[in-house]
Parts: C-alpha cells; sequence; structure tokens
C-alpha cells in the first residue's frame, strides 16, 4: 500500500466512519484516542503525539499524567492498534483508505489499498510519510521560500511602528526554519534562540568549530546572518524594546552590542545570568548570581542595585520579564531541579510587595494576547491574565508541547513576540531518556529502557549498584536500583530532595546534594543525615582512592562555582566530614572536580578561556596546569586502570586522553573520540558514568536522535495569538 496524502474533509469523513463500526462500538477509550490522534496531526500537531500529551490530553488524565508509572497510553495504543486490524479485516475489508499508527509511534498516516491517490483534496497532509524515508526539514529550499514568502507578507502586512499595538496575523503558520549557523545552537544555560520584540529579527547562540559559543542575528524573513564580533563566550540573550541592541552574557559581564554590529559594551559585573529583561525606561531587571535576589542594572550601564531581600524559603528567582507599564516584574521561583514545581511570581517595582499568580511551572511570560504562559514538563500552557490585577482566570490550557526546556535552570527554548510571532526548539519524547550500556564501537544493550528524566548515572565500584537522579512529576530525587545480568531494577530506597549521589570507594554509601548542603546515606536505603551543612549548592563529584576525602564544587555570589575537598572518616553511625578546604577559586566556574585512581591529580572543568575546557593539577594544587580538552570539554571521569581521562564535549561525544605521568609531570596526548555514539543533551548536567570493564554506562534520548531536530534548526510560528485565541475559547487542548 501507498502513503496517501488527503484533505482534511476527507480524513475527517474516514474518521467517522471508523469511528461508528461494531470495531469500535462500546469500545470508549479507543474512540477517543483515535479521534485525537487523528485530529491532532490533521490540523498539523502531529509532533505534539508524545506519550505525556496523549495521556494528560488525549485520554484526560490530567497535566499530573506520569507515563513512568500509568502504562494507560501504551496500552491502549496497542488495543487501538488491534480494533483497526479488526475493521479493516472485517467492516472496512473495501474500504480504499487505511488507517495506520505504526508500532514505535503515535503519529497515524493514511494508505491507499491498491490505489494511487490523485483526488484534488489532499490539501493537508496527514502524517510523516512513512515510506519516503525523508525528513520534512530535508526540504530546505522549498522550506526557505515558503517562510520567506509567508514572513515577508505578515512583516509587509504591519505598520512596525511602535505606538501600533495590533497583533498577530489571522492566519497560523509553522515552518522549520535552518539557521545559518558553523555550529549548533547552545546557550548553556539560558534560551538559544529569541525574537525582536516586533518579530522582525532572530538573534541566536551558537558554537563554532573552535568549540566558542558567539552571537548571530538576522532578519527572520532574510537568509543573511550577521555573527557579531567580540561576543566570544556569550550565552543568555536578550533583546533591548526597540529591538536595536541585544544584551547577553559573558566572561563574567553583562554587555550589551547593537544588532547591527559593533563594539560591546559593558554594564557591569554578573557573575552569572539566570534571565534578563529590558524595560521601557532603560531598566534591565536580571538574575546576576543565585544570591535568591534581583538585580537592577541600568541600560548604560553601573553598579547593579537589589531588589529586595533574598528568599528566606530557598525558591530562587529566574528568568525575569518586565510587565507593560513598569511598575512590575513576573518571574518564575524554583528550588533544586524541581523547576516544573515553581511558582509564578509578580513583584511590584514599587513597594516591594509580591504575590503569587500561578503555581506548578516555569519559564513564565506575559503574552500581548492577554495570557499569561509558562511550562511544565516541556508543554505550554496558558491562562487568561488581567494585567491590571495581576491575576489569572479560569483554567490554564496547554497549547504547545515537544518544547526543550531545562528542569534543572526552568529555562525553556522559546521565545514570543508582542506580535504573536512563536520561536522554540523542539525536543523528542519529551526530553526524556533511557540508560544503556555503550562500548567504543557504539554497541549499546539496554540497562534501564523506562523512560524518564534522569541525569548524573553512577555505577557503585563494585558494579551492585546503580543510582540516578530523577525528576518525575517535578519532584527530584535519588533512585537506586540493583544490577543483575546487566540490567537495572529498581529497589524501593530513594532520596527525595536530594540529587547527584556519589558512592564510596567500598560501595557502602552515598553521599549526595540535598537542600540544606551535603548528605549521607546507607546503601541499603536509610534516611539521608547531613554531612555539611550549607545554605548554598555542594555537588559532590569524587572520592581520593582510599575514602578519605571528599572533592566537591560550591556555588559562591562573587565567583560563581568555586573547588573544595574536604576530609572524610567514618565509624559504626556512618559518615563524618572534617573542615573543608578551599581548593581553587577564581573569578571564572570551576566545576566537577575528579581525584585520579592514584590521588595525586585533580581534573575539572572550567570556562576561564571563554569556552569549557578540561583541566588536570596535581593534588595538592601547586600552581600547574595543564588543558587536557581541545576545542570543549567538560565533566572530566578517570578511567580505573589509571591509563585515560575521559570528557565530554558540547556535541554529546565521548573523548578520551591517554596519559603518563613522566618526571613527575602530567603528560597527556591528544584527544580522541571514544566512540561514535552521541549521548542525550543534559545540559550541564553528567550523562555518562565508567565502568570497570572498559564500558560506559550512558543517558541517551528515549527516541533516539534521528528523530529530533537537528542542531542548527528552530521552529517558527506565525499567527499564534489568533491560534491561541481559537484554542482556548473553543476549550481546545
Amino acid at each position: 500500500m501507498e502513503t496517501v496524502t488527503l484533505g482534511r474533509d476527507i480524513a475527517r469523513e474516514h474518521l467517522d466512519r471508523v469511528l461508528a463500526s461494531a470495531a469500535f462500538r462500546g469500545a470508549e477509550r479507543s474512540s477517543t484516542l483515535l479521534r485525537f490522534l487523528v485530529e491532532e496531526t490533521v490540523d498539523g500537531r502531529g509532533e505534539r503525539l508524545k506519550e505525556y500529551t496523549l495521556g494528560a490530553e488525549g485520554l484526560k488524565r490530567g497535566v499530573s499524567f506520569d507515563p513512568r508509572t500509568d502504562p494507560i497510553v501504551r496500552a491502549e495504543a496497542s488495543r487501538l492498534r488491534s480494533r483497526l486490524e479488526r475493521y479493516y479485516a472485517s467492516e472496512g475489508s473495501a474500504d480504499r483508505i487505511v488507517i495506520v499508527l505504526p508500532k514505535g509511534s503515535y503519529v497515524p498516516y493514511f494508505q491507499a489499498r491498491d490505489i494511487t491517490e490523485s483526488s484534488g483534496d489532499a490539501t493537508a497532509a496527514v502524517g510523516i510519510p512513512q515510506s519516503s524515508g525523508r525528513r520534512p526539514w530535508r526540504s530546505l529550499g522549498w522550506v526557505a521560500i515558503a517562510v520567506a514568502v509567508a514572513i515577508a507578507a505578515f512583516i509587509g502586512g504591519l505598520k512596525l511602528s511602535r505606538e501600533r499595538t495590533e497583533l498577530a496575523p489571522e492566519v497560523f503558520s509553522r515552518f522549520d526554519v535552518r539557521l545559518d549557523t558553523h555550529g549548533p545552537l547552545s546557550s548553556e544555560v539560558g534560551t538559544s534562540v529569541v525574537l525582536a520584540p516586533d518579530g522582525t529579527r532572530l538573534a541566536f547562540v551558537a558554537s563554532g568549530a573552535d568549540g566558542v559559543t558567539r552571537l548571530s542575528t538576522r532578519g527572520v524573513s532574510e537568509a543573511q546572518t550577521i555573527e557579531l564580533p567580540g561576543t566570544e563566550g556569550a550565552r543568555g540573550p536578550f533583546f533591548s524594546p526597540d529591538g536595536r541592541w541585544l544584551g547577553f552574557w559573558a566572561a563574567g559581564k553583562l554587555k550589551k552590542i547593537p544588532v547591527e554590529g559593533g563594539s560591546p559594551v559593558v554594564l557591569s559585573d554578573a557573575p552569572d545570568l539566570l534571565g534578563a529583561s529590558w524595560g521601557e525606561d532603560g531598566t534591565i531587571i536580571a538574575t546576576l548570581n543565585s544570591d535568591g535576589t534581583l538585580w537592577r542594572v541600568s541600560s548604560t550601564g553601573g553598579v547593579p542595585s537589589r531588589l529586595g531581600a533574598a528568599r528566606k524559603d530557598g525558591a530562587l528567582p529566574r528568568w525575569p520579564q518586565i510587565l507593560p507599564g513598569g511598575s512590575h516584574v513576573m518571574y518564575s521561583a524554583t528550588r533544586g531541579l524541581e523547576a516544573d514545581r515553581g511558582t509564578i511570581e509578580v513583584l511590584s517595582l514599587k513597594d516591594g510587595t509580591r504575590k503569587v499568580v500561578a503555581r506548578g511551572g516555569t519559564f513564565a511570560r506575559y503574552l500581548t494576547a492577554g495570557f499569561l504562559s509558562y511550562i511544565n514538563q516541556g508543554t505550554l500552557y496558558v491562562v487568561p491574565f488581567d494585567l491590571g490585577r495581576m491575576e489569572t482566570s479560569g483554567q490554564a490550557t496547554p497549547v504547545l508541547d515537544g518544547i526543550a526546556y531545562s528542569a534543572t535552570f526552568g529555562y525553556a527554548q522559546l521565545d514570543v513576540s508582542t506580535r504573536g510571532t512563536v520561536v522554540y526548539r523542539k525536543t523528542i519524547g519529551d526530553g526524556r531518556v533511557v540508560a544503556v550500556w555503550l562500548d567504543s564501537s557504539g554497541t549499546s544493550q539496554p540497562l534501564l529502557d523506562t523512560p524518564g528524566r534522569y541525569v548524573a548515572p553512577r555505577l557503585s565500584a563494585d558494579g551492585s549498584h546503580f543510582s540516578m537522579t530523577v525528576v518525575s512529576a517535578g519532584i527530584q530525587g535519588v533512585e537506586f536500583y540493583g544490577m543483575a545480568h546487566g540490567s537495572a531494577t529498581h529497589l524501593p530506597a530513594s532520596a527525595s530532595d536530594h540529587g547527584m549521589a556519589l558512592w564510596t570507594p567500598d560501595s557502602r554509601f552515598v553521599v549526595m546534594h540535598g537542600p540544606e548542603g551535603l548528605s549521607w546515606a546507607g546503601a541499603n536505603g536509610d534516611m539521608p543525615q547531613t554531612l555539611l551543612q550549607s545554605n548554598t549548592i555542594q555537588i559532590p563529584w569524587t572520592f581520593t582512592p582510599n575514602g578519605d576525602r571528599l572533592a566537591y564544587h560550591e556555588v559562591n555570589a562573587t565567583s560563581a562555582f568555586d573547588l573544595w575537598t574536604v576530609p572524610i572518616h567514618r565509624d559504626a553511625r556512618g559518615l563524618h566530614a572534617g573542615v573543608p578546604e578551599l581548593y581553587l577559586r577564581t573569578p571564572s566556574y570551576e566545576v566537577y572536580p575528579s581525584f585520579s585512581p592514584d590521588g595525586r591529580w585533580l581534573a575539572y572543568g572550567s570556562d576561564e578561556s571563554g569556552t569549557w575546557e578540561v583541566y588536570v593539577r596535581r593534588f595538592p594544587d601547586d600552581g600547574t596546569k595543564i588543558q587536557v580538552s581541545v576545542s570543549g570539554g567538560r565533566i572530566p571521569r578517570w578511567s580505573l586502570d589509571g591509563r585515560d581521562l575521559f570528557y565530554r564535549t558540547d556535541g554529546q561525544q565521548l573523548m578520551v586522553v591517554r596519559y603518563v605521568e613522566r618526571a613527575g609531570s602530567f603528560v597527556p596526548d591528544a584527544p580522541r573520540a571514544w566512540g561514535p555514539a552521541r549521548l542525550a543533551d543534559t545540559g550541564v548536567l553528567p550523562n555518562f558514568d565508567l565502568a570497570a570493564d572498559g564500558r560506559v554506562v550512558a543517558l541517551i534520548p528515549a527516541g533516539g536522535h534521528a528523530l529530533q531536530q537537528q542542531d542548527d534548526h528552530v521552529t517558527l510560528l506565525t499567527g499564534f495569538f489568533a491560534e491561541l485565541r481559537r484554542r482556548v475559547s473553543a476549550g481546545v487542548h
């Protein structure tokens, strides 16, 4: 049978005939699911058809639906396939059209029975033509023409004066667009691609061949990209209200640069940047460090001023947006890795009062169509918002899913202009990953094939246990697994509100990042107990070979992350920490300190050069520093045989460096690729661990890389506000 393209009316007419059959009579769930699948695909939203969306919306389980614990989608999809087969073998045996729901996918398509489709009504794609083997975005020529024509028509139909408040065009369109970059889009922490307020220009951060990120800009309807000189190491771009300037972070500074090019201007010191918004009055509100406050900076430069006192509940304000009128700022307040459980708050810039306006999401944005939007588990929700009263009304509606986002830091790869143009990056499987064994040939074997939001896989030294940091239903915790015959079996033991577990060399204990510093627990699932108490973030990474010293990195409000070590001793009661000792502090980030197998060297990652690289220093430190990686690297791990040092690139490839110690000096060879496999993109968090037999435990995308959006592509929507109003008013989810 041949895959065919049908018009909406023909597709829906055939759907109604199938659902009226005896095979579907009384099968409410199968009927509901099939209608949802076909109508979403017919309406051009096939990329939404992931397990979470089908459960939460198609089968009405609600936003709390968790496919890891509720298998209803997989079960109902299997029943649906059986009912379709039964229908087409009986009542539908004479139908010239067949609905196919392929295994391994939830996107249906149509096939013709022994005919060649020639209907003149074939005006909209009903599914992905599986038989063609082509990705839709490969046809870049017609995509570029379509984008240019549609966007030029959109822009030409608007008088782009700042005084006009007309919103988007009424035609809702979706395009996959390739940006002219020299490497993958990459902002490390923060949104990589942003839109000018009027929606006519894009700015984006991409890595070059040297691994250094730089800022570029281009008109939405143009093909020419302008790389902005002097923006090495840039991340977190944001536009001025008039679209003439771009703010960004680089090398510990908040900066701005004209969109047409020129010399960057330093506005202030900034140890970090977790969101910034540029107001009409020239004020920039930003999160400049990790001390729990927002800061006000003049767009002409100067010393930042603090907005209010640090929060006492541990929630950190991130991703601010100055609301129209300039009297309030909206932001997301999150704790730890639990961005999906964040609160959306509004701060008055006049009297400092705060008000919670929504709960259960992150990356809040006020949309000029009169809605508040936020992200939860990769889905964009909107709810009507009264700007005068600073209040929401009604229920939140999911309108767009499959959006790349960070459950760690709470940002999304999404931006919306004041006129209803949207740019976003897609993710496969709602960002879920699986754990596998990898060898250097690229061969993989399942370790844990249940998809989830996992980071930081760690093997115990004796190979009997395995742990990961897991975010489930917005809640962060450490989960433990027993190892048998190469597979992982979930154990009832877990530690909520903790993460980044590290096993002691004797495999008897784990040390974890906790809500109040470092904690430890027995491998048998004991409740975590305090090891080091702190009101700041501490991430444990390695022990010395005999376990008597722990290396960790700790956040600092003025110097980002620093490297520390602390003596560890144990007795019958468990683990105890001595007095922490600072190992390395610079104005740059230093993270993931990794002791060599003989304890004589310490490898770590740093962005001191403008890009992340892996360095090795002697332990104790004598000032010796050797750069190991080339063109970018992070998250070092030593092989247990004392011969190799591994690290990961921002392209998610594992690299290995053979080394020797010669005359007391550390001498590394040139880095080489360990294998062909690419890992899942977990941002700045770990996605691999090394086993004693030379294999690697790796996290990879649950759906495989073949279905992911390419590294230099974005999705562009026009007419989004009109579509938004239609769907919300119609109650369409």
